[in-house]
């Protein structure tokens, strides 16, 4: 049965869920959803250590934003979404700012899923933030030592925070930066701890480019 009516969801409800769907799709790992209602707008911050990737974690908390912003022509836009008897959300339309010479597109109504209801949720935006240690004396150690260890594969001197080079004279990126965007990268099992890093095997490929530079190199995991 098809319906119409909408149902406004607080953003503590909101928070509720998306803390409900990230559980569900990374067991084991211990998130914080808090919400913060304000002045014209309502959002979640989501934080947690290691575990899935910021990247990973968007896909999944993203779900559950009711706007997106347009800089080019300082412009919020916002969408209703479908809630799913599961707890998962799809877009069910939203206005998108092409209209006004933006460049999100319109999200033409979506088809009711079998049990879904048309919500419409409590929080603007979803901030995720990834925490690699619980807390920063020990995140910074870790960097250092992915950057030794990185240092070491290259036959590079590791200098300290300000070691650039490590793919030669045309990179002035220092090592301690690659190391965090590999690690930042790199998604964690629950338990799993850094043991490493290698070089990347034949065949294997890495979406990511840090700083114009493909990075060949794998982080590897041990338990705890």
């Amino acid at each position: 049965m098809v319906t119409t009516e909408t149902k406004y969801l607080s953003c503590a409800e909101t928070a509720k869920l998306v803390r409900a769907a990230l559980h569900k799709n990374f067991p084991g790992v211990k998130f914080t959803a808090r919400s913060d209602v304000y002045s014209g707008g309502a959002s979640i911050d989501v934080r947690w250590v290691l575990g899935p990737t910021t990247k990973e974690v968007d896909a999944i908390a993203g779900r559950y934003e009711s706007a997106s912003f347009d800089g080019s022509i300082d412009m919020e836009t916002s969408y209703s979404h479908w809630l799913k008897p599961d707890g998962d959300a799809t877009i069910e339309s939203g206005p998108g700012t092409e209209g006004s010479m933006g460049y999100i597109p319109k999200v033409e109504p979506q088809p009711q899923p079998e049990g879904a209801v048309k919500v419409h949720f409590g929080a603007h935006y979803v901030s995720c933030q990834r925490s690699l240690t619980e807390n920063y004396r020990d995140e910074m150690d870790l960097r250092r030592q992915v950057a030794r260890d990185m240092c070491e594969l290259q036959r590079i001197e590791y200098k300290g925070d300000n070691t650039v080079g490590l793919f030669g004279a045309g990179d002035s990126e220092q090592v301690d930066q690659h190391a965090w965007r590999l690690l930042d990268a790199t998604h964690f099992d629950p338990g799993e701890v850094y043991a490493g890093v290698r070089y990347e095997k034949e065949g294997e490929k890495r979406e990511e480019i840090l700083n114009g530079f493909q990075v060949p190199f794998v982080i590897l995991k041990k338990k705890a």
